[in-house]
């Protein structure tokens, strides 16, 4: 099985999400499986574990891509 590249064109589509969602389903697993004692202040935690995972994998997607997003965006313009 061929490694994805993560680049626009090749193996992303313009229309395929940059930041990722996160559903409840996501949270109550995270805290059922990362958290001893259930509380609000650790199901926040969770929360933001998750949010600053997904924040840093859509960095990393932007970087790679940033170029071709700039070259895309300016069509239409010359």
């Amino acid at each position: 099985m061929e490694e994805l590249k993560w680049i626009l064109g090749d193996d992303l589509a313009a229309s395929d999400n940059l930041l990722d969602g996160i559903t409840f389903d996501d949270v109550i697993l995270a805290v059922h499986c990362n958290c001893r004692v259930i509380s609000r202040e650790t199901v926040t935690k969770q929360l933001f574990e998750i949010l600053e995972q997904r924040l840093l994998d859509m960095n990393e997607l932007l970087n790679r891509n940033i170029d071709k997003i700039a070259k895309e965006a300016r069509k239409g313009r010359e």
